[in-house]
């Protein structure tokens, strides 16, 4: 009896909630192929600015293969497919709205509810019109009121088939790529305390989707949720006796993981780091404007101080990496999992990405089901996680990494466009349909 009741523990400990949601995630600009309008595709005609000055092309080829790979999402047994529609197709000029755009991702979305899947849509990846980059992106003083005309255009076709919204993905990435490391659009390299204004944008731009989106839904008698999508990663010191190096550590994990959460909780937001960051900003209608916490983990970093930058990052010693040199460690996952928890008790979590660059996908199998139980035991401990989004469906076009990342459950063969799944396609596609690890 005593044998019995261990093993009836043990295959309760590795199942997932009944509603829990599988999902697979992917980006509009990197899959879709010939985002003409965008700023990234601006970007990317610069030679130097992508890895082996490739361009994103046909990309993925995904416009053309909708029917298809909804069918490979199927095949996952996925019920819930995290997608991005991109603004640059909805408003290729300004005031002048694509109706045969629309009508794509209206083709899309309509397709997804008669598989059985879930569409959760993305706003902001990262991406915008090229007109709007050239008069400033997120800093432009027109770019709230603009981004609220895009979200009323695509609820206006979206909203009988999605519950949940993402406005903005990473933030924090977003911000910090294109205006401090200068590797995304526009490519700048300020000082990091100079980058406010972009974050300022960004969440003012999210109150008034935030919103925008909750009145539309009450007035069509639908219930829906909005978040953001934030990039969390472990801080831990590289010298855990230097109060310097702890000190780093500490201002990485409040700037990088917190900030952003914070202000959209608090309504304020709030940096700092000695001379470098220093960020006081009440921002109006943004204090309590997220419904569940999107959650982007793929890593984390040993930090270092420096006198001069502030913040050095570097890798933990003997532990896999992926091939983007990330550590893999997936004991960092349950570690936010709970802080998240513990700073926002009030709301469920979604992990909107996790996944890992592995051409070979020799690595990929482990990733997944080490970081589903990391998942497990956040929730053991009372963690609200209701769902997992693997990032990412397919290979794709990898931002300023160009082509060579491959993140896929299904690899793509750029040429002809073939998508072959992986050995982790199988095991998401196991654990998805029983439920349980």
């Amino acid at each position: 009896m005593l044998i019995l009741l261990l093993l009836s523990n043990l295959a309760w400990a590795q199942t997932f909630p009944e509603n829990f949601k599988w999902c697979v995630a992917t980006s509009a600009h990197q899959i879709e192929g010939n985002n003409t309008a965008s700023d990234w595709w601006a970007f990317e005609q610069v030679p130097g600015r992508i890895r082996n000055n490739e361009k994103s092309g046909n990309a993925s080829d995904h416009w053309n293969r909708v029917t298809e790979d909804i069918g490979l999402i199927k095949d996952l047994n996925a019920t819930d497919y995290r997608m991005s529609i991109e603004w640059a197709r909805i408003e290729p000029v300004e005031g002048q709205i694509d109706q045969a755009a629309i009508q794509h991702y209206a083709d899309e979305l309509a397709q997804l509810q008669a598989n059985g899947i879930r569409p959760i849509v993305t706003l902001h990846h990262f991406t915008f019109p090229q007109w709007l980059a050239l008069k400033g992106g997120w800093e432009w003083k027109g770019a709230t009121e603009a981004f609220v005309r895009f979200t009323r255009t695509v609820y206006g076709f979206a909203g009988p088939y999605v519950t949940d919204w993402v406005t903005l993905n990473e933030p924090v990435i977003y911000a910090l790529n294109g205006y401090v490391a200068g590797v995304f659009p526009p490519g700048e390299k300020r000082e990091v305390g100079d980058v406010a204004p972009v974050f300022i944008g960004m969440l003012k731009a999210h109150a008034e989707a935030y919103h925008l989106l909750h009145a539309m839904a009450r007035a069509a008698n639908r219930s829906i949720r909005v978040g953001i999508a934030h990039s969390v990663r472990t801080f831990d010191p590289w010298n855990r006796a230097s109060p310097l190096d702890i000190y780093a550590a500490e201002r990485s994990d409040a700037i990088w993981n917190w900030a952003i959460p914070s202000a959209v909780e608090t309504g304020k937001l709030s940096m700092h780091l000695l001379w470098f960051v220093n960020v006081e900003q009440t921002i109006p209608k943004l204090k309590g404007t997220q419904d569940f916490l999107g959650v982007n983990y793929y890593s984390g970093d040993l930090m270092q101080f420096s006198w001069k930058t502030g913040l050095v990052a570097r890798g933990r010693k003997n532990i896999p990496r992926s091939d983007m040199g990330w550590d893999i460690y997936p004991k960092g996952l349950t570690r936010l999992l709970k802080k998240m928890h513990q700073r926002f008790p009030r709301h469920s979590i979604l992990i909107t990405e996790n996944g890992v660059a592995d051409a070979n996908d020799s690595q990929r199998p482990d990733f997944l089901v080490n970081h589903l139980r990391a998942v497990r035991e956040a929730r053991a401990a009372g963690v609200p996680v209701e769902g997992y989004c693997y990032w990412s469906l397919l290979d794709n076009f990898e931002w300023a990494e160009g082509f060579e990342p491959r993140f896929g459950l299904y690899s793509v063969d750029y040429v002809t466009g073939e998508r072959t799944p992986t050995l982790s396609a199988e095991i998401f596609m196991r654990i998805a349909g029983e439920n349980q690890l």
